[in-house]
């Protein structure tokens, strides 16, 4: 299942977001769409639409930061990073992307990431609708669970453990370890994170 996960960190390496968005860079940029199309530039129209369209998105992103758990009692964890994945040609992997990897007392590195709108949850809600899809399409390993609410997926394969939960309609919470040992460890992060929260920003 890490095959199909792309991480922030990549994305991180093609562009970063520089700057933080404003209320007033959204409604400037707005403002200059309306002008354009109203003068019939609808090349600058869309320029300054998709403007306004990335400050809203780095919004949402610092709200998702602000979302993600606190490091448990006896855990570290590294800054948190987010990029809108569609505005670096990653959109086939999510539109909003958040990661942070959280150390465990023994040393496990644990990483917990929200993609917004991820095409992964038609084929993991397929696997939790139909168990039996998960053999069809040669996964193993696979085991439909409850976390923070919401339907997840317990996934062993290959010495490893990771945990996918499908929240909401359109929001993927991925926690991953690097080794089956970190069953309990996801498990944990999983129980002190805010789904609901998480959701209702996305959503």
């Amino acid at each position: 299942m890490k095959q199909l996960t792309i991480s922030v960190v990549t994305l991180l390496a093609v562009a970063i977001f520089a700057g933080a968005a404003s209320a007033d860079g959204v409604n400037d940029a707005i403002s200059a769409a309306d002008k354009a199309y109203g003068g019939g530039d609808y090349k600058e129209t869309s320029t300054q639409l998709q403007t306004a369209l990335a400050l809203v998105n780095q919004q949402l992103i610092d709200l998702l930061v602000g979302a993600l758990p606190d490091p448990p009692s006896g855990w570290t964890a590294d800054d948190a990073e987010g990029i809108d994945a569609s505005a670096v040609g990653a959109g086939f992997f999510a539109t909003l992307v958040v990661e942070r990897t959280y150390s465990a007392p023994d040393g496990s590195k644990i990483n917990l990431t929200i993609a917004a709108n991820s095409p992964m949850l038609i084929s993991l809600r397929m696997f939790v609708s139909n168990p039996m899809m998960a053999s069809m399409a040669g996964e193993t390993g696979m085991k439909k669970v409850t976390a923070c609410g919401y339907d997840a997926i317990e996934h062993f394969g290959d010495g490893s453990y990771d945990m996918h939960v499908l929240a909401g309609n359109a929001t993927l919470i991925s926690i991953e370890g690097s080794q089956e040992s970190d069953e309990e460890h996801i498990r944990t992060l999983a129980n002190a994170t805010d789904c609901k929260t998480i959701v209702g920003i996305v959503e």
